[in-house]
């Protein structure tokens, strides 16, 4: 250990699982999920994380196509209101549209910003 930190901005969570200890996911310039990097890639808790992780190819796996995280990422300009990812969530309720979700500690150093997973539905 060398006292030092190195901050990633990728889509490779292949690079991620080896370098990182810590993750922070973020959705249209938003934190949606922070943990250490074995919860991330093994409780994933917000619905994007999960879809993100989901959208990895594996080696050897009998994949014919990808799975895709459905719709469009919004313009950042015209970001809807409540949840930024609602439009996109297969989990969304109505109160996703209409709350932005803060930041709440799920697990000891495990924070999510979701509605759902706040309260025990995600």
């Amino acid at each position: 250990k060398i006292n030092m930190s190195i901050l990633m901005i990728t889509h490779n969570l292949g690079v991620i699982a080896e370098v990182a200890n810590r993750v922070i996911v973020m959705y249209c310039g938003r934190i949606v999920e922070s943990a250490d990097v074995h919860s991330i890639f093994h409780n994933p808790l917000h619905p994007y994380t999960r879809q993100l992780l989901a959208s990895v190819p594996h080696l050897g796996a009998d994949q014919t196509r990808l799975q895709e995280i459905p719709g469009v990422v919004p313009n950042l300009y015209n970001l809807p209101p409540g949840c930024d990812f609602h439009p996109r969530c297969a989990e969304a309720a109505e109160s996703c549209k209409l709350q932005r979700p803060e930041l709440n500690e799920m697990e000891p150093g495990h924070w999510v910003a979701c509605g759902r997973v706040a309260r025990g539905g995600a």
